[in-house]
């Protein structure tokens, strides 16, 4: 059985180290890339994807969560380019999959993650990242694996799912 205030401590680390390394490559150029990442947004679209990015960041520290109205702006961008399929760069992919992580860590009431785990970018792709990245990123599905119910840990470790199941670091279990 989970000990919680492990758990809760383990889920504020990761969400803190996620944070540093979305702080440290959030770019003008970065945010730029990210507000044109839905193909098909008009040019006024983009400008409003970039808007909310900037609150995002100066108001609500990079977190989705807190952010009211985000379903579209600047959600919609961030949640495609986490899929890592449509061309764009890798630090925009791998920033947006955290962006993403911290929120589902936060409490979203969205599974962001398990999609992207199991089907696109995958798992492999998650595993391939460079560090810093891999880690904090591995690190978040940890946490999202230790704190599952016993139906998700089955479903995590079935054949079906198209990934591997995440053993939490040491001293998350009693």
């Amino acid at each position: 059985m989970s000990n919680p205030t492990s758990i809760s401590a383990s889920r504020q680390r990761v969400i803190d180290d996620l944070l540093v390394l979305i702080r440290k490559h959030a770019t003008e150029a970065l945010l730029d890339e990210v507000s044109y990442g839905d193909s098909y947004a008009s040019e006024a679209d983009v400008l409003k994807h970039r808007a909310a990015l900037n609150t995002l960041r100066d108001q609500y520290e990079w977190r989705l969560v807190r952010q009211p109205g985000n379903t579209w702006y600047p959600s919609e961008p961030i949640e495609l380019i986490a899929y890592a399929v449509d061309g764009g760069s890798t630090v925009a992919e791998m920033f947006c999959n955290a962006l993403l992580l911290v929120a589902e860590l936060e409490g979203s009431e969205y599974d962001y993650m398990g999609y992207r785990w199991f089907q696109t970018p995958g798992e492999a792709w998650f595993r391939a990242l460079e560090d810093p990245w891999r880690t904090a990123l591995l690190n978040g599905f940890a946490v999202l694996h230790a704190e599952s119910n016993a139906l998700e840990r089955e479903f995590w470790a079935s054949p079906d799912a198209n990934g591997s199941w995440i053993e939490p670091p040491e001293g998350w279990h009693d």
